[in-house]
């Protein structure tokens, strides 16, 4: 059985909901939210300032989809990122090397897949849907016209295409940069989870 699951997702996919329902059925621990906070103390700043490294400026839209955006590192805002530099970097990679170390684990974004490589203890997944369907998600889910919604949607994708790049050397969704690539709109968040919970299992 793999005991560690990362889970990377192209913006809008439900890679929070899947990744949550996925930790569920296996029994893990979640790691979203707490990963920055341990990187606060470790750089000894506060939490809002590594979310501030998370971030980047933003149009009214972005400020409505400010939540998600806090779970994407590649959002970096120039004046924040460049005094961290590599030293965030760096404790991102140290704090998702010890929580994988821990077991029983779903890692979401953060590079995790990157950072951990191909292990014979870890499952890494890929979450992706069509364009329009990602942005109706997006706009439905937080009551923004879809005009707006579709902004984000590419601008967070081109992000994290060129974090995953410019970081790791890595191509963003990829498919052999990951163990199992699901469509979302076609498997729901519960018939993702479950083939995930399946395949860690296998």
């Amino acid at each position: 059985m793999r005991t560690i699951v990362t889970i990377g997702n192209e913006f809008g996919a439900g890679g929070t909901g899947v990744g949550r329902r996925s930790a569920e059925l296996l029994g893990f621990d979640v790691v979203d939210d707490q990963l920055p906070v341990v990187v606060a103390k470790r750089l000894q700043i506060s939490a809002q300032d590594v979310e501030a490294a998370e971030d980047t400026r933003r149009s009214m839209g972005e400020r409505v989809l400010a939540a998600l955006e806090r779970a994407t590192p590649e959002l970096a805002q120039p004046s924040v990122a460049a005094e961290l530099g590599e030293r965030y970097l760096a404790e991102v990679r140290n704090a998702v090397l010890e929580y994988a170390a821990r077991g029983r684990v779903v890692i979401l974004g953060r590079g995790a897949s990157a950072i951990l490589g191909r292990r014979a203890d870890v499952l890494r997944v890929f979450l992706y849907a069509p364009r329009a369907w990602r942005v109706a998600h997006v706009a439905r889910a937080y009551g923004v016209e879809e005009a707006s919604a579709g902004e984000e949607v590419d601008r967070i994708d081109a992000a994290r295409r060129a974090h995953l790049r410019d970081v790791f050397g890595c191509n963003f969704g990829d498919p052999h940069n990951y163990d199992l690539c699901l469509d979302t709109s076609e498997l729901g968040v519960d018939g993702s989870a479950a083939l995930i919970a399946t395949a860690a299992r296998a």
